[in-house]
């Protein structure tokens, strides 16, 4: 088997690319070889403090369940990992956990030969009885040759595209078995705890321990009111705090949990039913035409499929997914590869297919490794809350706990010559309780518990309620564009041809163009489906494709009248009597990081079956670097500013004929079909403000909280939302922030450009310096820049490539451009997660609003996350 060295890559998606780049996301806490350390057990340590321990009160057993570390490192000796019964997990957080070491029978398989593609899977075949510890719901098994745990992982690291062509013909039975007992079930198991274990574990909190004791002592002093009080509060509170977890448990079960029957093949046979928790990586399954919901995640290796991926993005227009191309030697990454990745969760829709072929596709992870897994466990391990917040609560509580001792020292050395010692400890103890209050953990959760019936009378609902305590302290509130400040949906509003290096007027019907490349990018260039004979998709194809007046048709299996499958043909309405039929061979998916698409169309009409015509759409800016330039119209740039400048989000359109046999089409790269095109023209799109952003925007300032945009679109859209809803006040200049990088600068020059054209403001104003005097290091000399600006107030405006930039050279400017900073735009997802993590770092309580698609990472990063979204990816947003 050819195999390619483990090197895991990682890349920015977009609206069309969440699913994996959710994934990479919630990964983010996922590491294959953590910090370790073994402990055994000391009989004569437990000798020596189990009875200490024990004796008084079972005090000392409180202070080993709450401090389970402490504890182990107490009672345990160290020693070598593979001696050990416990071992000490130091998390990507810095925190320690207790694992236990855990062991599993690996049934033997003789008939399997041949080396694997992971050498500790290799390894621990050759055992009986493997080591095992899980820790984050992870499966790490000890390796010989690294001497610590290491993470067992699928088919998602490591291996060639053409490597996993090879396994084709499936497992073998035995080899199926010992897999099984390695890697375990494939489930996504979340224990719902029974209610006498979630209370047990709710009443031994340290507060409910000083309240039970606070609660004695009142009641010894017959304060029985003052005693039942209490009692009742932190009744309620118990009970209440109980139900939340025991319901939030629940729904986390329900949603992860999921048992179907699936067809594998195996042993080079017929295929056969097996329970979806039997599957393991290396299996090949069979996707029925029916469609199915994906219960692991696997790579397409025939046929097409049509997915719909809402469970994890939130977007609910369906995507299609194409087989692994054959002889690709990259080493596969799910991220790099999405577009031939069904990831677990997700469901199929419908597929494709070539004659009586199966749709078959190989699994590459299992259970809690699998999308949804990881979904699944950013959840259940959520990265630690504003942990300043809680640093400043301990310190307060440490202080009264410092007075209450000098106060308990005081009354006990005043009174101890007046009253007896068991008074005089009592009189004591009063003081302490009167100092820190009992009652606190309890009013802290009526208060929240009151503060969540608020804001659910509103329809806003919270998984999170600890969140709560912490949205006092927001004073910025960061937006996402699409779908959050504007509608979904989009209308064309006119397109532009080219024809001779000169735009044609803005035409508004895109119907009546004459054929030609423009007319056929809209007709062919998209990902739509027929799905119950409805036309499906992303709103902006659809919008795009129903402005042609072209009809689709999907011929399925139905393929006599071609040599081989056409898999979308459309057809132009008659002229003449006579249809124009374009048949679409390739696809080549849009990626957020090309910030394109591209297809390859056939004319069923033309005799020439070898010719064939690419279709390139997506930012227009990217369109025009793959342009020949002497097809690029002069005015260009000014016309996209133009039509940006209203609002209008813009896509452009390139083309060109290659002569091409259809067996090589399903082949060839996408860098052989994407360069040298012909420039075709603009397509021009709005996307209009929701009606209650412009209001919420104005209510937020009014409370002198400060607003941002962050979003994936165009820089000049952008802007021109954010001055339509006011983030960019109507007074204020707009700077774009830009890059300056080639041969002749080394490290990038960072430069200032006023957005004349979107801003409102009044010209011929006198210039003064802003309050932003840049001194930067260029090369071996420093530069200073000063911008020259108005009289008025500046917000500026950054791109993802110079926010990048500014990071990697400039890391000191940071603070400087998140404090003036108003719009991000061009943003990927990881970068408006770092956005958010700035803003914190310079001191702001931030919440996030997003459409909890792309947003997820920074839905989780920042103080309070909103989703707009019903989708099962916004489970991770605490709002």
């Amino acid at each position: 088997m050819d195999i390619g060295d483990k090197s895991p890559k990682g890349s920015s998606q977009g609206r069309q690319d969440n699913a994996a780049e959710s994934s990479a996301n919630q990964d983010e806490d996922l590491d294959p070889s953590p910090s370790q350390a073994g402990y055994r057990l000391s009989i004569v340590k437990c000798l020596v403090l189990y009875p200490i321990a024990i004796l008084p009160v079972c005090i000392g057993l409180l202070l080993a369940y709450w401090f389970r570390v402490r504890w182990i490192k107490l009672t345990c000796r160290k020693c070598p990992l593979v001696n050990a019964s416990y071992v000490l997990v130091k998390d990507i957080d810095g925190k320690e956990r207790v694992e236990v070491v855990r062991q599993v029978v690996v049934e033997k398989n003789k008939n399997v030969v041949g080396s694997e593609r992971d050498r500790l899977l290799e390894s621990l075949r050759e055992k009986a009885v493997v080591k095992y510890i899980e820790h984050r719901c992870m499966r790490y098994f000890y390796d010989d040759l690294e001497k610590k745990y290491l993470l067992l992982r699928g088919y998602d690291s490591g291996v060639k595209c053409s490597a996993m062509h090879s396994m084709a013909l499936g497992l073998k039975h035995g080899d199926h078995r010992e897999r099984l007992c390695l890697y375990g079930p494939n489930s996504i198991n979340v224990p719902v705890k029974p209610y006498h274990v979630l209370f047990i574990e709710e009443v031994l909190h340290p507060f409910y321990i000083f309240q039970l004791l606070s609660i004695s002592l009142w009641m010894y002093e017959h304060y029985y009111s003052y005693a039942v009080c209490i009692l009742v509060l932190s009744t309620i509170s118990v009970t209440t705090s109980l139900l939340q977890t025991r319901k939030n448990m629940q729904q986390l079960h329900d949603m992860a949990s999921h048992s179907s029957q699936v067809t594998v093949c195996r042993d080079n046979k017929d295929p056969m039913d097996v329970p979806s928790e039997s599957l393991v990586p290396g299996d090949i399954l069979v996707i029925p035409s029916t469609g199915m919901t994906m219960p692991c995640d696997a790579v397409l290796l025939t046929g097409t499929v049509i997915v719909n991926e809402a469970s994890l993005t939130g977007e609910s227009c369906p995507v299609t997914k194409t087989a692994l191309p054959i002889g690709t030697e990259a080493v596969f990454v799910p991220a790099k590869f999405k577009h031939h990745t069904l990831f677990g969760g997700t469901n199929v829709i419908q597929t494709r297919f070539y004659s009586d072929s199966r749709v078959l596709a190989l699994v590459i992870t299992t259970a809690f490794t699998t999308a949804r897994g990881r979904m699944v466990r950013s959840i259940l391990y959520p990265k630690p809350l504003d942990l300043k917040f809680y640093a400043d609560s301990l310190k307060f509580l440490g202080g009264l706990g410092v007075i209450a001792i000098i106060g308990f020292i005081y009354t006990c050395a005043l009174q101890a010559t007046t009253l007896g010692p068991l008074k005089t400890i009592v009189r004591g103890l009063d003081i302490v309780t009167t100092v820190v209050p009992p009652a606190l953990p309890a009013a802290l959760t009526v208060g929240t518990v009151y503060a969540l019936q608020r804001l659910k009378k509103h329809k806003i609902y919270c998984i999170s309620p600890q969140r709560v305590n912490l949205c006092g302290k927001v004073k910025l509130v960061c937006f996402d564009k699409t779908g959050t400040l504007t509608e979904d949906s989009m209308s064309v509003q006119g397109v532009m041809d080219v024809s001779d290096k000169r735009f044609y007027p803005l035409a508004e019907d895109p119907s009546q163009l004459c054929r030609g490349p423009l007319l056929f990018a809209m007709a062919t260039c998209h990902s739509l489906t027929i799905i119950n004979n409805e036309l499906v998709g992303d709103p902006l194809d659809v919008k795009m494709f129903n402005s042609t007046g072209w009809s689709l048709e999907e011929p399925g299996e139905d393929a006599s009248r071609f040599d081989v499958v056409v898999p979308t043909v459309v057809r132009s309405p008659a002229s003449n009597g006579v249809n124009m039929e374009l048949g679409i061979i390739r696809q080549f998916t849009f990626s957020s990081e090309l910030q394109r698409m591209s297809v390859l169309v056939r004319n069923l009409a033309s005799s020439d079956s070898k010719m064939m015509d690419v279709f390139t759409k997506g930012a227009p800016e990217k369109i025009a670097e793959l342009c020949r330039p002497e097809t690029v119209p002069q005015d260009f740039k000014r016309t996209l500013q133009a039509l940006t400048g209203d609002g209008l989000r813009v896509i452009a359109v390139g083309h060109r004929t290659m002569q091409l046999a259809w067996h090589k089409s399903e082949r060839i790269e996408r860098e052989d079909v994407e360069h040298s095109l012909t420039f075709g023209g603009l397509i021009a799109m709005e996307n209009t403000l929701k009606p209650e952003t412009a209001p919420v925007i104005q209510i937020l300032k009014n409370a002198n909280i400060r607003t941002v945009m962050i979003t994936g679109d165009n820089v000049l859209t952008a802007v021109s939302v954010a001055r339509t809803c006011e983030i960019i006040n109507p007074w204020s200049h707009a700077v774009l922030v830009k890059v300056d990088a080639g041969p002749e600068h080394p490290i990038p020059l960072v430069s200032y450009e006023l957005l004349e054209d979107v801003g409102k403001h009044r010209s011929g104003e006198e210039s003064v310096g802003i309050p932003i005097d840049l001194e930067m290091q260029h090369g071996n000399g420093k530069k200073v820049v000063k911008l020259e600006m108005v009289k008025r107030d500046v917000q500026l405006v950054i791109d993802g490539p110079t926010f990048k930039a500014v990071r990697t050279h400039y890391p000191d400017l940071v603070p400087k451009l998140m404090v003036k900073g108003a719009v991000f735009a061009r943003m990927s997802p990881d970068q408006k997660a770092e956005v958010v993590v700035d803003l914190q770092k310079i001191g702001y309580g931030v919440c996030m609003c997003g459409d909890g698609a792309n947003d997820c990472g920074a839905l989780k990063a920042a103080n309070a996350g909103i989703s707009l979204s019903e989708a099962e990816a916004s489970v991770a947003s605490p709002f």
